[in-house]
């Protein structure tokens, strides 16, 4: 290729990456949902006209680009690309050809050129509310809410109005659902347009050759880093709670050669009656994030970096549950993934993994009731633990990892529910020790209120939570991060079942601290000075952990 060739590979790429960053901001301008809006609890992708991964935005949730992308190739099973025609949309939330619970519903349509298939646009949000049950406790998926199968919403442009009139009859908030509904297909015809347009200024007939160019330069990059890790074959095997009553173990063995990676999750726990199970496209996802988030963090996600990778999950297994599994809080199990390969490559890559996180799983929390009036309101605030620390770099605290989903506002969770938030900040002492720390872990303190704004009825609460036993492990001799709990009232309970809030009760979750990294004696002083002062570190713990004198400083 000429020079002044890859100069305009370089500039066509850069221009499609902005189509995908302006179809992520069209998401959150025209939803509804805080969810959406505040949580960035959705991701948009671009794909070519085959159906592969071209582009995604600046940020995505690992899950939904791996769910979507694996979609696509399932879709053309249903409807054929060859058959497809401009105006048609396409939507579907099956948890085996997405992203792997109900809530995630993805759409997605063909983008035409000169009357030629050029491409394709998608986008999947996690929606507020798709009915059914609020709780892990399920025994089977179709209890957990609305299972919309593959189907064209759109045909030609014209609105099929039976599936909206399904999907609003099925939800707690009918206007608000159908609403953001509609807010991903603008999106979509945003995206096209844009995509036609750069085609037409710059003479392009199609994206293939951009495409194909793309997908080789990844490919290449992402093997040269592959080639960076030792060859041999890694194992490691956790032991897991994804419920205060559950255990299941996740083996994996971690293969490096000249082929690339791959993992073999044989010998994993068999999938259980408990709405944790994963699918196999959010097992991929996740074990494609954690390989490329430590061997390729800078380089993008398309359908060149997942070449040189394999995976296998025993069908049947909790990581490759079999319909008709209930699924809804995959992710207390599935996001322990990129830890599990962290842990397999510590020994041979210790500057670039970290210590185990506080936010493992996403703390995803739904609360749903009515208001005095008798109008429904279903919120879910997103809330994080602290990060692992690297072996240079302090964990950072309340972040969520590795879903990569934002904090709700305090502000927005009052607006749209009666609920009361009596306290949002970080655990003093909850940060794992070491040369450098983990981050700190938070406390979420919310009322029933009992005076004129009280609910009518109970307030249900259902949470998917992590780290509630122990708290994450250090390495190379940091200190565990605090554990995480929940308690209503000052009593102490469980998470995945829902729990029943009165008027005047209170719920206190704190969420665990990041694993440490080195020996905390051997940590700057004066970061433990700024700590104390911050009120982050007890003068208690700092002397007792760290040996910290105050006159050291």
């Amino acid at each position: 290729m000429t020079r002044a060739r890859s100069l305009e590979i370089e500039v066509a790429w850069a221009r499609i990456i902005s189509i995908a960053n302006e179809a992520d901001a069209n998401v959150a301008r025209t939803a509804f949902s805080s969810i959406i809006r505040d949580s960035h609890d959705y991701s948009c992708a671009i794909y070519d006209a085959n159906g592969d991964l071209l582009a995604q935005p600046t940020t995505v949730a690992p899950g939904h680009l791996g769910g979507m992308t694996a979609a696509m190739q399932t879709l053309k099973g249903y409807f054929p690309f060859d058959e497809l025609v401009e105006g048609d949309v396409i939507v579907t939330n099956d948890p085996w050809i997405v992203s792997g619970h109900l809530p995630d519903v993805m759409v997605t349509t063909p983008v035409f050129h000169r009357g030629r298939l050029v491409a394709f646009a998608a986008a999947l949000i996690h929606h507020q509310d798709i009915g059914g049950h609020l709780g892990t406790d399920t025994m089977e998926v179709y209890e957990e809410g609305l299972q919309i199968p593959p189907c064209k919403l759109f045909r030609a442009g014209v609105a099929n109005e039976d599936i909206f009139r399904i999907v609003a009859q099925n939800v707690r908030l009918p206007n608000l659902v159908v609403s953001d509904l509609r807010s991903q297909v603008a999106s979509l015809h945003q995206t096209a347009g844009r995509i036609r347009a750069f085609l037409e200024e710059t003479g392009l007939d199609d994206l293939q050759e951009i495409a194909a160019e793309i997908y080789d330069r990844t490919e290449r990059a992402i093997r040269q880093m592959i080639a960076e890790v030792p060859q041999g074959i890694y194992r490691v095997s956790r032991v897991i709670m994804p419920g205060d009553d559950l255990e299941v173990t996740l083996d994996l063995t971690l293969t490096v050669d000249a082929a690339g990676m791959s993992a073999d999750f044989s010998g994993t726990s068999p999938q259980v009656a408990r709405g944790v199970n994963c699918v196999m496209n959010y097992t991929t996802a996740y074990f494609i994030f954690g390989v490329m988030s430590l061997v390729a963090p800078f380089l993008p996600s398309n359908a060149g970096a997942v070449r040189p990778l394999r995976i296998r999950a025993p069908e049947g297994s909790i990581l490759n549950a079999q319909r008709p599994a209930p699924v809804v809080g995959r992710i207390a199990v599935g996001q322990n993934i990129p830890e599990l390969i962290y842990a397999a490559l510590g020994e041979v890559l210790p500057d670039r993994v970290i210590a185990e996180s506080g936010s493992l799983p996403l703390w995803w929390l739904t609360l749903s009731g009515r208001r005095r009036d008798g109008e429904p309101f279903v919120v879910g605030p997103m809330f994080s633990g602290g990060l692992g620390a690297r072996r240079r770099i302090d964990g950072v605290s309340a972040l969520t990892f590795p879903t990569n989903i934002m904090n709700n506002p305090v502000e927005m969770l009052e607006t749209e529910s009666p609920l009361i938030v009596e306290r949002r900040e970080l655990r003093p002492d909850s940060a794992g020790a070491g040369t450098c720390r983990g981050g700190f872990g938070q406390e979420f303190a919310l009322r029933v209120p009992d005076d004129d704004q009280a609910p009518a009825g109970p307030v249900v609460s259902f949470l998917v939570a992590g780290r509630t036993q122990s708290g994450p492990r250090g390495i190379h001799g940091g200190a565990d991060g605090a554990r995480a709990s929940i308690s209503v009232n000052g009593t102490e309970v469980g998470w995945g079942r829902p729990c029943h809030l009165r008027p005047g009760d209170t719920i206190r979750y704190r969420t665990a601290g990041g694993g440490g990294y080195g020996n905390p004696r051997l940590r700057d002083s004066g970061r433990i000075a700024a700590e104390i002062r911050d009120g982050l570190l007890s003068p208690e713990a700092a002397r007792d952990i760290y040996g910290f004198k105050p006159d050291a400083t």
